[in-house]
Order: C-alpha cells, then sequence, then structure tokens
C-alpha cells in the first residue's frame, strides 16, 4: 500500500490550493487545513456553460481578479473588491474554480470568514448573470440533502439542527404576505421540517451540527455546517465527509435542473414550436380567485424584470420579460391546480430559473416538471 506523504506544514487560508493539479490534491489540501478562528471551508454552485475560467481571466469581468495559477481541472483566483460610498470597505481573498464533471456545474471553494462570501463572492457571481448563474433548490431537495447526509454518519452519529434562516407565510388579514425568520434551536431534522410544513414555512439556509451519543443524550462533536437553497455550503471540518454527501448531491440537484431549463428559446426549437413546463401543486390552490390575484401580484414584484398583466379573471395571463438578459415568457393559470410558464422567443435557463424560482419564493413552492396537457 503506498504510503500518503505528509506535507511540512498545515495549510491555511493563504496557502490552501496553492499548489493542487486536480479535484483530489485539492481534497487532500483541506484535510491538512488549520482554520484560524472565524473562518470556513465554503462551497458555492454556479452553473455555466460557458468556460468560466476563460471568463474570468479575460479581464472582462472585474479587475480586481488575478489568476494565480491554472490546470485543465482548476484555476485558482485572487479577486479584491472595494465597496462602500461614504466609507470604503474591501473584501479581498482566493477561490478555487473547479469544473465538475461534464454538466456544466462549478464549484467555487475558498476558505475565509463568511464576510468574504456575502461582500465578495456573492457580488462577483451577480455581475457574472446571465452567463453563469447560482442554482437554486426546493424545500423537498433541501430535505433531501441533510438526510443523505444523516444516513451516511448513522448509527455512529447523528445530526441537529441549529439554526434556520426562513420565510414564513402570514394569514391573509396580515399587510405583508411573509415573515422572514431567524432563530436558532437543537432539534431533529425530521421533526424540524414536518414543523416547518405545517406552518406553510419554507427555509432558505439551515445549519446543523454533528453530535455523538454521550450518556444516552446528543453531544455535539464542534463539527457544524450550514447549506442554503441557492447552492452555497459552509463547514468548519470533516470536509471528505461533506464532499461526497452534500456537494455531490448539490451538484446533482443543480446539473438537473440546468439540463431541464436548456434549450427552450424558441429560436432554437423546431419550428419555433413552444417548450412549454408547469409548476404543479397537491390541492386546488386556485379554487378561490384570491390565490390567482396573490400569484399577480407576486410576479408585478419580479425583481429586474417586467410584468404585463394580459388576463387576470377568470383565468391568468401573464408576459414576464427578465430585462437584465431579456429573457421572456408567459405565464398562464387556466386549472386549479396548475400553473403554465411558456418560454418565448429568448429564453436563458439562467431567466427561467430565476423566474421560477420568484415564483416559489414569493408565491408558493410546487413540483416542476414538462408541461402534460390535463383531461377536460
Amino acid at each position: 500500500m503506498a504510503r500518503r506523504s505528509m506535507p511540512l506544514f498545515d495549510k491555511n487560508s493563504a496557502t490552501v490550493f496553492g499548489n493542487v493539479r486536480d479535484w483530489r490534491s485539492a481534497l487532500e489540501d483541506v484535510r491538512h487545513l488549520r482554520l484560524e478562528r472565524g473562518e470556513l471551508i465554503q462551497v458555492a454552485l454556479v452553473g455555466s456553460k460557458e468556460n468560466l475560467p476563460d471568463l474570468l481571466s479575460s479581464g472582462q469581468v472585474s479587475q480586481g481578479l488575478q489568476c494565480l495559477r491554472r490546470t485543465d481541472q482548476l484555476a485558482l483566483f485572487h479577486y479584491a473588491r472595494r465597496f462602500g460610498l461614504r466609507n470604503q470597505h474591501r473584501a479581498e481573498g482566493r477561490f478555487l474554480l473547479a469544473a465538475s464533471r461534464g454538466n456544466f456545474i462549478y464549484l467555487i471553494v475558498f476558505v475565509a470568514r463568511p464576510r468574504f462570501w456575502r461582500s465578495g463572492i456573492t457580488p462577483l457571481i451577480d455581475v457574472l448573470y446571465p452567463r453563469a448563474a447560482l442554482p437554486f433548490l426546493t424545500q423537498a431537495e433541501l430535505h433531501r440533502v441533510l438526510k443523505i447526509v444523516q444516513k451516511a454518519i448513522q448509527p455512529a452519529r447523528g445530526i441537529r439542527i441549529l439554526e434556520l434562516s426562513s420565510k414564513r407565510r402570514l394569514t391573509a388579514s396580515a399587510r405583508k404576505r411573509f415573515q422572514s425568520v431567524r432563530e436558532w434551536t437543537d432539534a431533529d431534522l425530521e421533526s424540524v421540517f414536518r414543523e416547518a410544513g405545517e406552518r406553510n414555512e419554507w427555509f432558505k439556509s439551515v445549519s446543523f451540527g454533528l453530535v455523538a451519543e454521550r450518556d444516552g443524550r446528543p453531544a455535539s462533536t464542534g463539527v457544524r455546517a450550514s447549506v442554503s437553497k441557492y447552492g452555497y455550503f459552509a463547514c468548519n471540518g470533516e470536509f471528505d465527509l461533506f464532499e461526497r454527501t452534500v456537494i455531490q448531491e448539490l451538484v446533482a440537484v443543480a446539473a438537473e435542473r440546468l439540463r431541464f431549463f436548456a434549450d427552450r428559446d424558441r429560436l432554437r426549437t423546431p419550428h419555433h414550436a413552444p417548450r412549454p413546463m408547469q409548476i404543479s401543486y397537491d390541492s386546488e390552490v386556485f379554487r378561490s380567485s384570491g390565490q390567482a390575484q396573490k400569484l399577480v401580484d407576486a410576479l408585478r414584484r419580479f425583481k429586474h424584470g417586467t410584468c404585463t398583466v394580459l388576463h387576470a379573471n377568470p383565468y391568468v395571463h401573464l408576459s414576464i420579460v427578465d430585462n437584465l438578459d431579456y429573457s421572456s415568457a408567459e405565464v398562464w393559470v387556466v386549472s386549479q391546480d396548475q400553473i403554465l410558464i411558456v418560454p418565448q422567443l429568448r429564453a436563458s435557463e439562467a431567466g427561467l430559473k430565476r423566474i421560477v424560482n420568484h415564483i416559489f419564493e414569493h408565491f408558493r413552492e410546487g413540483k416542476l416538471s414538462e408541461y402534460q396537457v390535463q383531461a377536460p
């Protein structure tokens, strides 16, 4: 058996990934990583059909980007950004860009305090839109990711939910439709998601800790992680475990979503025929006309977009345009348990993803699928 070579020194946030050649050697670097106080190992998934290393190295995206090292599989960048009007702030750090296998999903991996994610990486990804975009997960997909982690560590260990960031639907009499909630807890996985369903609440991010039984009670192992519905993950240890569970599942979900939204613009379909998709619900959501109006109101608030109401009663017919890349789609409600979305001449994967995600966030989540003609 080959003996694994040990580094002379531990890696830190300034030296990690400096000499990696491929994803396997990147994982090896993380095994020898020493985190400073407040630092986390962080990963963001980005979907793009462009060559992102070429795009980021071209100088077209930001003057603060510098490619430090590049191989066939990986690219290491340094990024610095100044922001703020009166009080100037600076976000600076390094990140590794790695392509997953042939599915147009890239991993941005970095070791830093959370501020670099909020003030550095997130604005950088926003600048890349629509050439690249973050994915989104439904509540069920987020639940499945966490169940995969739990299954991988049983029976010796388990997970406990520690912190939740969520949106909760308010009563009809409230002036606002949703309440943003951030709460701290110490609960088991299944009860948290069950209670969220009962409260009509869906999570934006979930933080959890690994526990082991001690004296008949779950005791913290010190390992903590968080995952968001936008394909972002962070942890303070055991990255090997999370790479083969959380990261691989996030890549699979993101790749499938990108594939689903691809090639729906009518410029590329045979005879310019539409390729509609549908959002289906388990109950007759639109039995009440008030729900149809809530959908209209939600789409009127489509950020960086234009919503034109073509018809609102007794059926709903809207035209939605993404003002960032001019993707467009028509939205119909002609049955009580379904929303029909019909992409038009120009409809990018990123633009369609943003429209569907807006409906999920500002109206309600449903099951996304190819359009199926319903029997009368």
